[in-house]
């Protein structure tokens, strides 16, 4: 993995990384309710947020699944874009047919899978649980979809095949997956760092922090698990960009 070829793929497109802050347009409405507050540059659902009153509720799921819509379809363009440099494809006939199929595909495993979270955690911990421990449990078991996007958007299989791709090549490839994982881990830690010192003035690190890891930090890494994910073809495999 080079970090250059990575971030020269960043910067050729940082139009569509940009596009990420349209996000911020779900941010204050769900943010406006008790069971929700941000942090690290995520934001996150409270578990006891079933216990709000039932519209408020129901209100703040919709909102959150409308945000993991539009993210998904980000995400997948986010790929698309880099595999569209790294193996030409006809841009106009897929971006009418087939990113959004790809998006949905994407969007209906986050969404399930976000759904499914927030109805057996309360479950979880009033069995006595630990929240830490649901919480290492839930992002050890998120990391085993850790490059479905890229197996959704280059492979174009069904969602049901490409996750069993993504096991696949995370297990043909784990240095490449612990390589990205421990990038995107250190870089949280050091936007975290970044909250504490804005809110040390403006009390505003929360926001800068989550439009840094929406613009920046994850369209990045879905540009470098891309490449990682289309040297396995060997037409593309040297492809460097600005060569």
């Amino acid at each position: 993995m080079d970090l250059k070829y990575s971030l020269k793929s960043y910067i050729e497109n940082f139009s569509t990384a940009l596009s990420f802050a349209l996000l911020f347009v779900f941010v204050l409405p769900i943010l406006w309710f008790s069971g929700s507050f941000m942090s690290s540059g995520t934001i996150f659902l409270d578990y006891g947020f079933i216990k709000l009153p039932f519209f408020d509720a129901i209100l703040l799921l919709g909102l959150s699944i409308a945000f993991l819509f539009f993210y998904s379809i980000l995400i997948c363009l986010m790929v698309f874009a880099v595999r569209r440099d790294m193996n030409k494809v006809r841009l106009n006939y897929y971006l009418a047919e087939k990113i959004h199929k790809f998006g949905l595909k994407y969007f209906y495993f986050v969404a399930i899978f976000t759904i499914v979270s927030v109805i057996i955690v309360p479950f979880l911990i009033s069995y006595g649980i630990p929240t830490f421990a649901i919480n290492i449990f839930i992002g050890v078991f998120s990391l085993l979809f850790f490059f479905l996007p890229q197996t959704l958007v280059v492979d174009e299989e069904s969602l049901r095949s490409s996750i069993l791709s993504n096991w696949e090549f995370m297990l043909k490839n784990p240095k490449d997956v612990l390589t990205v994982f421990l990038f995107g881990f250190f870089a949280v830690l050091i936007i975290q760092l970044f909250e504490f010192a804005v809110d040390y003035f403006f009390l505003i690190g929360n926001y800068f922090s989550l439009f840094i890891a929406l613009v920046f930090l994850v369209p990045f890494l879905e540009v470098m698990k891309t490449r990682i994910y289309m040297n396995r073809f060997a037409i593309v495999k040297n492809y460097n960009p600005g060569e």
